[in-house]
């Protein structure tokens, strides 16, 4: 028997089975915060800042907060991927991520090679893992996550939903949709949309390939969704469960949206509205923000994208401190990099370090209008490949990206480039050339395994050198709750607790987000559909506080216990 169309009208057997209950506690000599804020810049390290502050001509907001330094190793590599990384800081526990084996989001591996070869337990290998934001959940607090990516990109979804691949975010953006969030701001509108429909306003069809529309859902569910600046702007007084999704896919870099998306909102002005809607909660709220896009100009080696989105991001930290500082709540702000990315540095073989004013680098990057991926975006859409014009890819690169003594042997670079339908390199050839022209050095298009700071507002103890899994225990004692006691009520094994029962897990199509738990007992048969918070039993949707989720490397399914006593009582 199939469940794949579920009543938008939900069924929930007591109030009291959903009702807010606080978690056992964390240490009693633990600093409580009646807020919390996490702002992550992707991908960056100390020389971002460094630079962005030059360029800023004037202090970071972050530098009058106290700094720690973190370790960003994973589970297999000295390097970590976002994945690995946000799976560390969201969970507490550090994971896999190499295409070799499996890019987890808050799941744990099999085993470990760093920082020493262990084989993790049978019962805990490749098993899900509760988050920082799921716990402030449970704990009555409004949970909100905001970037200028798809939300269902690594970051922000290890805070939400638990599977092995990242790139499965059809998988993760429905685990999102059922999690409960209160605000989830960013890109990513078409991984709620199903195929064979079209995206809101645009003429682009929907990326889900399940049958189910979960723009569908959220309304039912209640929550307002949004897609302008305009209607981010004019969110009413009232609004407590909103979803913004600005772009079928990724937002805009920052300095490109002006002139290609004026409709998206920056990411300031998403940060002010998630904090004003979510701190009507009297419980308070926890919140992560993703400045996204660092890190993707730094895979490209663009100094423009990179220095303007951490600017960019600056005023992100801004504002949550403006609001930490006036509220008469005790308010944490963390603000920390996942990874550095780049190997970027303040100077290159070229550069006079005897002599090196900010001019030198900051006049060259002011010159550009646009980062090199919308240049080489605006070169390609203006030529012809096969026979691209040079004054035309001359004039765009002058005018939108600053370089206005393009030499023979760059010009002969791109062209060769634009002739050579199999790469797409111009963006990277354009950020080397400009980077050259401003001494600023880089080692790889890649992340490395460097150090990150973790800036801090509020600690009275603030931790000098550790583990990005220290992040994840710091939030949630900050909170009131330890992550065990989440993982225990939120992540049992389903063959664990269902002991008298006739357990079936049902796989068909699971990677297209389909599957399900079967339980039967006696004369009573339930669904628990993977990846939603629900239970369809006898023609009723009943919903519990927690997912259904699946481990397709371990074949387990596991539920909060809170579905166990729904189940009892029917």
């Amino acid at each position: 028997m199939r469940i794949r169309n579920y009543p938008l009208i939900f069924c929930v057997l007591s109030s009291m089975l959903l009702s807010p209950v606080f978690l056992p506690a964390a240490q009693s000599d633990s600093q409580l915060f009646h807020n919390v804020i996490v702002l992550i810049p992707d991908g960056c390290g100390v020389a971002h800042m460094t630079m962005a502050r030059w360029f800023k001509g004037a202090p970071l907001a972050q530098d009058d907060m106290d700094i720690s330094l973190v370790h960003t190793h994973n589970t297999n590599s000295m390097i970590t991927g976002s994945a690995a990384a946000a799976t560390a800081f969201a969970t507490g526990y550090k994971t896999w991520e190499g295409p070799d084996k499996a890019r987890c989001v808050s799941m744990r591996p099999d085993s470990l090679i760093l920082p020493k070869p262990y084989k993790l337990p049978e019962s805990q290998q490749w098993r899900p893992v509760a988050s920082v934001l799921e716990g402030a959940r449970l704990a009555g607090k409004a949970v909100g996550l905001v970037a200028t990516c798809r939300v269902s990109h690594a970051t922000p979804a290890a805070y939400a939903s638990h599977w092995h691949a990242r790139n499965d975010e059809h998988i993760l953006m429905e685990q999102m949709v059922y999690a409960g969030i209160d605000v989830v701001f960013g890109g990513g509108l078409a991984y709620l949309i199903d195929t064979d429909s079209k995206i809101p306003g645009t003429t682009l069809a929907g990326r889900r390939d399940d049958g189910e529309n979960l723009y569908d859902v959220l309304i039912a569910r209640g929550y307002d969704i949004i897609t302008t600046k305009d209607e981010l702007d004019g969110l009413p007084p009232e609004a407590r469960k909103v979803w913004g999704m600005f772009a079928p896919s990724h937002m805009y870099h920052d300095i490109d949206r002006h002139r290609v998306a004026p409709d998206q909102p920056s990411l300031v002005e998403m940060t002010r509205q998630a904090i004003r809607v979510l701190s009507q909660n009297p419980n308070g709220f926890f919140l992560t923000v993703e400045g996204s896009q660092v890190d993707w100009s730094s895979h490209t080696n663009d100094p423009v994208g990179t220095i303007t989105e951490y600017i960019a991001f600056d005023q992100v930290v801004t504002a949550a401190l403006e609001f930490a500082r006036s509220s008469r709540e005790p308010t944490l702000v963390l603000v920390f990099p996942d990874h550095d990315n780049g190997g970027m540095s303040l100077g290159d073989r070229d550069a006079d370090y005897g002599s090196f004013q900010p001019v030198h680098m900051v006049n060259v990057i002011n010159r550009a209008a646009l980062t090199s991926d919308a240049a080489a975006w605006l070169v390609y859409t203006n030529t012809d490949n096969a026979q691209p014009d040079p004054d035309t890819v001359r004039d765009i690169i002058s005018e939108y990206y600053g370089i206005t003594d393009l030499t023979a042997d760059e010009l002969g670079t791109i062209m060769a480039d634009l002739k050579d339908t199999l790469t797409d390199d111009l963006p990277r050839l354009l950020g080397h050339m400009l980077s050259r022209r401003a001494h600023i050095g880089w080692t790889t298009f890649g992340h490395t395994g460097n150090d990150v700071p973790m800036f801090s507002y509020g600690l009275k103890d603030v931790p000098q050198t550790i583990e990005n899994t220290d992040i994840a225990h710091l939030c949630a004692r900050s909170m009131g709750f330890n992550l065990e006691s989440v993982n225990e009520r939120l992540i049992v094994d389903a063959e664990m607790f269902f002991d008298r029962a006739t357990v079936t897990i049902d796989t068909i199509n699971v990677l297209s987000s389909a599957g399900q738990l079967i339980v039967e007992q006696d004369d009573k048969i339930a669904f628990f559909p993977f990846f939603k918070n629900i239970m369809v039993m006898d023609q009723d949707t009943l919903l519990f506080e927690g997912l259904t989720l699946y481990s397709l490397n371990a074949h387990r399914a596991y539920l909060p216990k809170q579905a166990k006593k729904l189940f009892d009582i029917r």
